[in-house]
């Protein structure tokens, strides 16, 4: 027989979690991982060379997000929706940028007209140095006459989001398994600081990793989060 005095312990594991980025649940996220780092240095005194104290200074949290990559960027597409019912903006570095503006791939290149095009891409790249050269003697061609082929449209790179443009945000991550046990933490503050990711010919899953800051976390608490917890 068990005594009532002897505490249940309940562990988790990735697959009992499901992370919401403000008040949005991606599902490509793959990994999420984090630390806290404070300086603490020593302090010494003449006649002996053992530390008599230690001392306390910058407290650091910073962490990493690993998402599997489709065909559109989640996080933006999400922090975007959630900005978009505060009324908010991001700001670039062309400025104010509405969320409603996107860059519009339309003429994305097709995978089987790809030889087509890039051949039509060195054709016309020869074809500009040779009127360029002409132009230099001859300043009355115009640059009108030039032609891009389809999948070669100049990006308008003002209008690009970056996620390091995404203001802080929170993450919630919520533990639950199937005997209906639950459990929160929460990361303040989150701020992207770089992204990265890789492709080769060997490549069978996309990743992209994010860096990020944040200004403070809880630790691990039993329950579910609620917003009258802040």
């Amino acid at each position: 027989m068990s005594s009532p005095n002897i505490n249940t312990l309940t562990s988790f594991s990735g697959a009992d979690l499901v992370v919401s980025f403000a008040n949005q649940v991606i599902g490509e996220l793959q990994k999420i991982s984090w630390s806290i780092e404070r300086e603490k240095k020593p302090v010494y005194t003449l006649g002996s060379s053992d530390a008599r104290s230690f001392s306390r200074g910058k407290r650091e949290i910073k962490g990493s997000l690993v998402f599997a990559m489709f065909d559109q960027d989640s996080l933006i597409k999400s922090m975007k929706s959630v900005l978009k019912s505060s009324e908010s903006t991001i700001f670039t570095t062309s400025g104010k940028l509405a969320i409603t503006e996107e860059e519009n791939f339309i003429n994305a290149v097709e995978m089987l007209k790809w030889n087509i095009t890039a051949q039509d891409a060195i054709n016309l790249s020869r074809n500009m140095d040779s009127k360029s050269k002409y132009n230099e003697s001859n300043p009355k061609v115009s640059d009108e006459n030039f032609e891009i082929p389809n999948g070669f449209s100049p990006i308008r790179d003002n209008r690009i989001i970056y996620l390091d443009s995404l203001p802080p945000f929170d993450i919630t991550m919520t533990f639950g398994n199937e005997q209906g046990q639950c459990a929160f933490q929460k990361i303040y503050d989150v701020d992207i600081i770089d992204e990265s990711s890789e492709i080769s010919i060997d490549t069978i899953v996309l990743e992209k990793k994010l860096n990020y800051r944040a200004r403070k976390i809880s630790p691990l608490i039993q329950g579910v989060y609620s917003k009258e917890e802040n």
